[in-house]
Order: C-alpha cells, then sequence, then structure tokens
C-alpha cells in the first residue's frame, strides 16, 4: 500500500507531460496536503480514532484535489480545452477565486478554468480533442490539460464520441482515476465515494492502487472506505435522460435524416432498425430543413420527420424507423 506522500505525488504528477504548476507551487500544494492531513490523524489519535489505510489514503486525495482547485496557471500556458455549446439555469467560471456568469454558447475555455453549475443548472461542453462534456447540477470541474480535468463535486456524463480515433479523457476525483476506452458514461463524486456508469464502451477506474474496468451496461459505486458494489443499467435507463435533456443538437439543416436518425438513436441509447429496405433508402434520400437547438433528441426527431413521409416507434431498447404507408407492427 502506498503511503500518504506517495499518493499526494501520485496526483499532482499524474499522467505524463503536461503544463506543470511551477516547482515552489507544487511543493506549497503537497506542503499543505500533508500538513493537514497530519494534523487531522494526530487529533483523531488522540480521540482513539484509527483510520485505516484505504481511508487515509482517501482523506489524503480529496485534500490534494481540494487544493488544486486553488492553482491556476499562467496565462501563457492557457490553451483551448472546449467550448461552451449549451447552458441551462446557473452556471458559473473562475479561473481564481472570483466566480463569474459562464460565458454565452461558443466561447473558448482554456487550461485553468473552473466551471460549477448551480441548483437546477446544467452545462454541455465540446472537448477540443473531440467528444462531449456534459456537467448535470451542483457540479464542479476545473479543465487540467488536453483529455484531462478534475472533478471535485456533482457529476458528469462523457461522449467520447463513435468515430475511431476520437481523443480519450483522463478524470481525477477525490475517489480515483477514471479513464474512458470509447465510451459513452456517466461519472457522479461525492467526496471519497464515487459511483460509474458506462452505457458504451469500457471505462477504467484506478483507486488505491486497485485497477476496476466497468463494460458497457455496468454500474459500479465504491463507497468512502472502498467497498465496492456492482449492478447492471440499460443503455436506455430513465437515470440517463438528464443528459439527454443538455445534448447539444448537430446543424440538420440540408443534411438527410439518416444522420438525424442516427444521432437519436446514440444519445438515447436505443438499437436503430429500419423495418425495410424502402424506409432505410428513404432516410438517406429525404433532406431536412430546419433547426433543432435546444430541443431534445426525440422532440428534434418528432419536428423534423413531422415534414417527411417517415416516422418512429420506440420498441423497448429499439428504434424503428418505417414509412408511413407501412402497416404498424403489432405493439
Amino acid at each position: 500500500m502506498q503511503n500518504e506522500s506517495d499518493l499526494v505525488e501520485l496526483l499532482l504528477r499524474k499522467a505524463g507531460p503536461r503544463a506543470e504548476p511551477p516547482a515552489d507551487a507544487y511543493r506549497q500544494v503537497h506542503a499543505a496536503a500533508m500538513a493537514a492531513f497530519h494534523a487531522r490523524t494526530q487529533r483523531r489519535r488522540g480521540r482513539r480514532w484509527l483510520l485505516s489505510a484505504g481511508a487515509a489514503a482517501a482523506a489524503v486525495v480529496v485534500l490534494a484535489i481540494a487544493l488544486m482547485f486553488e492553482w491556476t496557471p499562467p496565462a501563457a500556458e492557457r490553451s483551448e480545452l472546449a467550448r461552451i455549446e449549451r447552458v441551462i439555469g446557473g452556471a458559473e467560471e473562475a479561473t481564481g477565486d472570483a466566480w463569474r456568469t459562464l460565458g454565452e454558447t461558443g466561447s473558448p475555455l482554456t487550461a485553468g478554468i473552473k466551471l460549477r453549475t448551480l441548483a437546477g443548472g446544467r452545462v454541455a461542453l465540446a472537448l477540443a480533442g473531440g467528444g462531449s462534456l456534459r456537467l448535470d447540477a451542483e457540479t464542479e470541474v476545473m479543465l487540467d490539460a488536453p483529455g484531462r480535468l478534475y472533478v471535485g463535486r456533482g457529476t458528469i456524463y462523457v461522449d467520447s464520441g463513435a468515430r475511431p480515433g476520437a481523443s480519450r479523457l483522463e478524470i481525477l476525483t477525490p475517489a480515483g482515476t477514471a479513464r474512458d476506452i470509447g465510451t459513452q458514461f456517466e461519472l457522479r463524486v461525492a467526496g471519497s465515494a464515487l459511483r460509474l456508469r458506462v452505457r458504451e464502451g469500457t471505462v477504467s477506474i484506478d483507486r488505491g492502487g486497485r485497477s476496476l474496468t466497468g463494460g458497457a451496461g455496468e454500474q459500479i459505486a465504491i463507497d468512502a472506505q472502498g467497498g465496492i458494489s456492482r449492478d447492471a443499467i440499460e443503455p436506455d435507463a430513465a437515470a440517463w435522460q438528464w443528459a439527454e435533456t443538455i445534448a447539444p443538437a448537430p446543424d440538420m439543416d440540408g443534411k438527410p435524416a439518416a444522420e438525424l436518425i442516427a444521432w437519436v438513436a446514440r444519445e438515447t441509447g436505443r438499437e436503430l432498425r429500419y423495418v425495410s429496405p424502402n424506409a432505410e433508402q428513404r432516410a438517406s434520400n429525404v433532406i431536412l430543413h430546419g433547426n433543432i437547438r435546444n430541443l431534445t433528441p426525440l422532440a428534434a426527431l418528432e419536428a423534423m420527420l413531422a415534414t417527411t413521409d417517415l416516422e418512429y416507434a420506440l420498441r423497448g431498447d429499439t428504434m424503428e424507423i418505417r414509412t408511413r404507408d407501412t402497416p404498424p407492427l403489432d405493439p
């Protein structure tokens, strides 16, 4: 088992070349984390309160993550890491201690920027390396470097993109480090506890020297003491709907209906099925016109297909597409 100093060292120097804090700033963060940790444990020993090795490690990592949120990189090191795609409700940003209302859609976000959503607020970002990052209500993150961010608390949803070779993301949290392998997933952080839900692909979690892997349809929960539980979750479960409500809609004006249909199927976690070759051909030939901005995926599909001879039906985890003159199948 790594000692607490090693754990702080691992956290602050994580994952290869990056724009690191200056050496004196790094030493300050490291020393502050260690001092706070030892002060806490000394007080607890006086009351005969013994910490397990796992709990001690988690306490150090929580402290170090919190301190990293206080560091701001020099302006010269702030490369663009993301752009704002959509905001619902209250959300704020900061590069130091002063929080302000989050910028408008299209605004660039650079290394060191902290984001937080308020009660009822949600945010969708387009990552510079490709893919989508979405923040649920009462979530706080910091953009650290290309392909890496810190999550201090709350819930995020990541879609790395369906195309091969999309950039992967490393997420550092007080409860462990998550890495995606071509996927859609949700990560919820509450102190040193963590919950991972994998919708598509695979996600690995490193925590205290242990490595876990979650695949599509799995939910992994790690409590504050390191206890692990696994459950199943369907890709079209209601639990994913918050991420669908903030999904940034692509520009579909002048695009074939097939592109919209494929996007909606992916965003809602459903298998796509054309009931006939004719329906599939029509979807490729029909050109859409209009704006679906700020509509949920299914509402966008409903609105766009209303002006065509195509329609959809949801049957369990499948979305069926057919022409309107096709006799409906039995429920």
